[in-house]
């Protein structure tokens, strides 16, 4: 998984440039929170290169278009607790076939929090007043 550019700026700031605190490899791993070789190959990919953008690559094409991926992170963005999952079952009634770990992945990629929805259902009133009731019964008193 490639490193994000404003933490690729960060290692490049905090170990070279003269009003940073000058740190070795392995205390600004630990401040950007990634590994000592990859604070390593960045700084030596600015010095060679004086740049820290991505080289081209000849991937495998994508599965979805620019557009779709837009409508992946706004699918999520309007509802707080829709899954990855829901999200793809969404797509597919638009004729786009991808996996839930797909829609994980561009979610991802774009900065987003990905969690899984709770499991276990939350308090009812009548468990509240259930605990209010046993604790008021079994209350000591000094």
């Amino acid at each position: 998984m490639a490193i994000l550019v404003d933490k690729r700026y960060e290692i490049v700031f905090l170990s070279n440039h003269p009003l940073s605190p000058q740190l070795n490899h392995t205390d600004a791993a630990k401040a950007v929170h990634c590994s000592p070789s990859t604070v390593k190959y960045w700084l030596k990919r600015c010095m060679q290169f004086k740049a820290l953008s991505d080289s081209t690559r000849s991937d495998r094409p994508r599965r979805t278009t620019p557009k779709q991926n837009q409508r992946v992170i706004l699918l999520a963005e309007e509802q707080t607790f829709v899954t990855a999952q829901d999200i793809a079952n969404k797509l597919k009634l638009q004729q786009v076939v991808v996996s839930d770990r797909t829609v994980q992945r561009h979610l991802n990629e774009a900065g987003a929090k990905y969690n899984r929805p709770m499991s276990k259902p939350l308090l009812t009133e009548h468990h509240r007043q259930s605990r209010l009731q046993w604790a008021q019964h079994h209350k000591v008193t000094n």
